[in-house]
């Protein structure tokens, strides 16, 4: 097998956890000087495409190119941490690592962010009925201890689905809270008017709503977004008082 230097596996290891990432977030993530200059970065990802080290998916609705581990890649990584990506969902994987990376910002509040394919290697047993959310942040704010599940919504589902997973958040001792992720304000207030139907409009002190156009248009800035929260428009940012 054809090795991969030491320092050039420091810099794609993120995408184990991330998954997915365009090239700003594989930056971000960096340690070495180096791999936080653009021109350099982008020649060494071109290199570690023709060796097999990271895939390329170019998303038509950002229009930017978002890199994730080969089988080769993630055995000299981490062999036990599959990626388990599909082509179907490509976008709404690199949207939810997108949005998990802003959100592993909030450092006053936010801890530890694990995506669904760590939950999912994490897990010693399941249950048929367990909702595994996209990913799940866990922090403390106010000198109280949170458990997060996200969703990322791309098309509108079922109002059947949407009930069902919104039910099952509410009834659900783990976790604290569930926040949905939104490409607009009208699948937000579509979600909203279906869990107010069917679970009560209390829905919302537990299930957050939020629209985040940037991050789905490729610009990973959560701060131009809106939510709703306990019946009233507040983004993610202002929730942590960020």
């Amino acid at each position: 097998m054809e090795n991969l230097r030491t320092d050039y596996k420091y810099f794609i290891s993120p995408l184990s956890d991330w998954r997915i990432l365009d090239i700003k977030g594989l930056m971000e993530c960096a340690t070495i000087e180096r791999f936080k200059k653009y021109d350099y970065v982008r020649k060494l990802l071109h290199k570690m495409k023709s060796q097999n080290f990271v895939n390329i998916y170019y998303s038509p609705f950002t229009k930017k190119n978002y890199y994730f581990l080969t089988t080769k890649s993630e055995a000299l990584i981490n062999f036990d941490q599959k990626n388990s990506l599909s082509e179907e969902t490509y976008y709404h994987d690199a949207m939810v690592s997108s949005i998990c990376v802003e959100l592993a910002k909030i450092k006053s509040s936010v801890e530890k962010v694990e995506l669904e394919h760590v939950i999912k290697n994490g897990r010693s047993k399941t249950s048929f009925d367990e909702i595994i959310p996209d990913a799940r942040v866990s922090g403390s704010f106010n000198g109280k201890s949170f458990l997060i599940a996200i969703e990322v919504e791309i098309n509108q589902k079922e109002k059947s689905r949407i009930i069902f997973k919104g039910n099952n958040y509410l009834k659900s001792s783990l976790y604290n809270y569930a926040f949905y992720f939104f490409p607009d304000e009208k699948m937000m207030n579509n979600y909203a008017r279906a869990f107010a139907s069917e679970l009560g409009n209390d829905f919302n002190q537990k299930i957050f709503l939020f629209s985040t156009p940037e991050i789905f248009n490729g610009n990973n800035d959560l701060a131009n977004s809106t939510g709703l929260i306990n019946g009233k428009s507040k983004s993610v940012l202002e929730l942590f008082g960020v």
